[in-house]
């Protein structure tokens, strides 16, 4: 059950995060890299192992995937442009160091 929340979790933050990020620049994607990163370490912090935050991170990574991608009606929630790119890394940055924090 906890394998399926910490999945539950990564995946409702990058929903909330990919919508968040195109809302009012530079604002919005503060606030959706410090939910990602807030969200991932409490994750960690709830159940005190490092693997669930990887697997939170994981259905993070999942979702912002397929935000990335085209979809059946060729729409596209994060684009290639400067802020889709920024939110990328800045992503990625915030969930590498939401996983190498400390658990306890």
């Amino acid at each position: 059950m906890k394998y399926f929340f910490a999945v539950l979790a990564g995946a409702v933050t990058a929903a909330a995060a990919t919508f968040l990020h195109l809302f009012l620049p530079p604002f919005g994607i503060a606030l959706a890299i410090i939910g990602t990163f807030t969200s991932i370490w409490a994750v960690g912090r709830t159940y005190g192992k490092r693997r669930f935050k990887i697997i939170a991170a994981l259905g993070w990574s999942a979702i912002f995937l397929r935000a990335s991608t085209f979809g059946v009606g060729k729409e596209i929630f994060v684009q290639g442009d400067n802020l889709g790119n920024t939110f990328f890394f800045l992503s990625f940055l915030a969930l590498a160091i939401a996983i190498a924090l400390p658990t306890n």
